[in-house]
C-alpha cells in the first residue's frame, strides 16, 4: 500500500523532532538544575510513534506530488501536536487549544502568543518557544532532506509540495543538494546574528532566542514586552533589520552570492521588487509619521523601517505601538502583511512572486484584449512560466481570499470588532503575528474565544502550508484508490490515466 511508503518518511520526521524536544530537556538540566520531564514524555512520545512508523513502513524510490502532500501535512500535523505536549504537560496551559496555538504559532513561524508574562516562564520554556520558531522556519521537511540519503531522487515532491511556489530555475531532481544549501545558509545567518547581537549587549541566552525568532521570521521574543525592551538601542534594532530583511529573502538566492557575487541579488527581479516594496512601504509611513508630527525626526526613520519590515516579513517584533500612528501608516503595514517576502523564505503572506506573476499576466491579458492575435508569454528571470503556473497562481489568491472571508465572518461571531476580526485574520493566515486594535503589539491573544483560537490554529497551518498542501486533502479524489494495495486507482489520481479527469 503507498500509504506504508508514507509512514516511512513521517516516522523519519518524528524521531528528528524527539530528538530537538530533548534539548530543552538537557539544557534545564544543565542551566536550571531541573529536568523538566514534560520535554522527556514528549520526545518519548513522539520518538515512539515515529519508530512504530519506520518500523512498519516500506522503503521506495518513487514518490508523487500525492505522497509529498500527505507526508507534509501529516509532518505538520503531528509537529504542531507533539509540540505543544510539554507546554501542556508541565501546566504552563490548562487547556490544550492554548497549548496548540503557542506550539503551532511556534512552528509556523506566526510569533502570536497565549503568554502574558513570557518572562516569568522558565528558561527552559523559553528556549523551547524559540526552537519551535527556528525548526519551523526551514521547516521539518526540509530539515530531514538535508539529512537524509535513502529517499532518492523523486524527494522533490516533498519540497514542492510543501512550498506550492513557483520557482523557476530550480531543477528538482537536485532537491537534496538544495535542501542542504538551504540549510547551510540558515546556519550560517543563526550563528552571525547570534554573535553580533552578543557582542551588542544583549544577553546570550536573549541573543540565541531573538536570532531563532529572526532569521525565522517568527517573531517569539523571549521576554515580555518582547522587542520594545530594544526601542533605544539602535545598533540592536540595526542588527535585527539586517536579518530581517535577510530571511525575507530567497536563500536560493543567496547561495547564487556566494558562488558568483552580490551582483545576483539585483539580478534576481523577485528580489529587486522585494526591496523595492520595503524601500516604498517604508518611505510612506515615514511620510505619515512625519506629516503627523510636522517634522521629521530621527526616530521616524527607525520606527518606520523596523516596523514595515517587521510587518512585510511577517516576523512581528515591535519597537512602538503603531496603533497609535495615522491611519495612512497602519494601512501601508496592514498591506505589507499580504505582500510578504520572496519564495524560498521563511516569510508567509501571499509572496512577492506571486504578485509579480498576477501582475504580469494581468498586463499581458490587457495587451491581447487590443491584439487578440498577439503572441506572448509571461518571463521572470529569463524563463518562460508556465501555463500551470499562472493557473496555480490565480487559484491561490482565490483560495487566500476565500479563506480570509470565512475566517473573518467565523470570528466575528464570537463579537470583536470588525477592525481587530480583519487584523487578526491577516496577522494568522499570513503568519505575521501581529494585528491591530485591542489585539495589536502591546497585547496577547489570550483573550479569544476557543472559536477564534481554533480557526487561528487553523490559518497559521494554512498560511505556512501554502493552502493547496492541506486543502488538497479534503477533495475526495485525493483518497481514492490510495490504501489499494494494487496501484491502479492511484495512478488514476496522478495523471496516468486518460480517465484521470474523471476524479476532479
Amino acid at each position: 500500500m503507498r500509504i506504508q511508503n508514507i509512514m516511512r518518511v513521517v516516522g523519519q520526521v518524528l524521531i528528528t523532532l524527539a530528538l530537538f524536544i530533548l534539548v530543552p530537556f538537557f539544557f534545564g538540566i544543565l542551566d536550571e538544575g531541573i529536568g523538566y520531564y514534560s520535554f522527556l514524555v514528549a520526545s518519548a512520545l513522539s520518538g515512539v510513534l515515529g519508530g512504530v512508523l519506520y518500523y512498519y513502513g516500506t522503503d521506495t524510490d518513487s514518490y508523487s506530488l500525492r505522497d509529498g502532500f500527505l507526508v507534509v501535512s501529516s509532518s505538520w500535523l503531528f509537529a504542531a501536536i507533539f509540540s505543544a505536549l510539554p507546554f501542556y504537560f508541565s501546566g504552563v496551559f490548562t487547556s490544550f487549544v492554548d497549548a496548540l496555538f503557542e506550539a503551532v504559532s511556534g512552528i509556523t513561524t506566526t510569533g502570536a502568543t497565549m503568554i502574558d508574562d513570557v518572562s516569568s516562564l522558565p528558561r527552559t520554556f523559553i528556549l523551547w518557544r524559540g526552537l519551535t520558531n527556528w525548526i519551523g522556519g526551514m521547516g521539518m521537511i526540509v530539515l530531514v532532506l538535508a539529512f537524509l540519503r535513502n529517499l532518492g531522487a523523486d524527494a522533490a515532491h516533498f519540497f514542492e509540495a510543501e512550498a506550492s511556489v513557483p520557482r523557476p530555475g530550480i531543477v528538482l531532481p537536485r532537491i537534496r543538494s538544495i535542501a542542504g544549501n538551504l540549510l547551510r545558509t540558515y546556519m550560517v545567518f543563526t550563528i552571525v546574528c547570534s554573535s553580533l547581537l552578543w557582542l551588542a549587549g544583549v544577553d546570550y541566552f536573549k541573543a540565541i532566542n531573538l536570532t531563532f525568532a529572526t532569521v525565522a521570521t517568527g517573531g517569539l521574543a523571549p521576554m515580555t514586552g518582547g522587542t520594545f525592551a530594544y526601542a533605544d538601542a539602535p545598533i540592536v534594532c540595526i542588527i535585527l533589520l539586517v536579518f530581517m530583511v535577510l530571511a525575507g529573502g530567497n536563500f536560493a538566492v543567496y547561495q547564487s552570492v556566494w558562488q558568483k557575487g552580490i551582483q545576483e541579488i539585483w539580478r534576481d527581479f523577485e528580489y529587486r521588487m522585494y526591496l523595492m516594496t520595503l524601500c516604498i512601504g517604508s518611505v510612506l509611513v515615514l511620510v505619515a509619521l512625519s506629516w503627523e508630527a510636522g517634522g521629521l525626526d530621527i526616530s521616524h526613520i527607525q520606527n518606520s523601517l523596523f516596523t514595515l519590515v517587521s510587518m512585510q516579513t511577517g516576523t512581528g517584533f515591535a519597537i512602538v505601538d503603531y496603533n497609535q500612528w495615522p491611519s495612512l501608516a497602519q494601512m501601508v503595514l496592514f498591506m505589507g502583511t499580504f505582500f510578504g517576502g520572496c519564495s524560498g523564505s521563511t516569510t508567509g503572506g501571499i509572496k512577492i512572486i506571486r504578485i509579480i506573476i498576477l501582475a504580469k499576466s494581468s498586463i499581458l491579458h490587457l495587451r491581447k484584449a487590443i491584439h487578440p492575435d498577439m503572441v506572448q508569454m509571461v518571463r521572470l528571470n529569463g524563463h518562460v512560466l508556465p501555463t500551470k503556473w499562472l493557473h496555480m497562481t490565480q487559484q491561490f489568491f482565490f483560495f487566500y481570499l476565500l479563506i480570509f472571508g470565512i475566517s473573518s465572518v467565523l470570528i466575528s461571531t464570537t463579537g470583536l470588532p470588525i477592525g481587530d476580526v480583519l487584523g487578526l485574520v491577516t496577522g494568522t493566515l499570513g503568519n505575521v503575528g501581529l494585528a491591530f486594535g485591542s489585539l495589536g503589539p502591546t497585547e496577547t491573544l489570550t483573550i479569544l474565544s476557543p472559536l477564534a483560537k481554533v480557526v487561528c490554529i487553523i490559518n497559521m497551518l494554512l498560511g505556512r502550508l501554502e493552502l493547496f498542501t492541506l486543502l488538497v486533502l479534503l477533495h475526495p479524489g485525493f483518497w481514492r484508490g490510495y490504501f489499494a494495495k494494487t496501484g491502479k486507482g492511484y495512478g488514476r489520481f496522478d495523471g496516468r490515466s486518460k480517465n484521470a479527469s474523471r476524479l476532479v
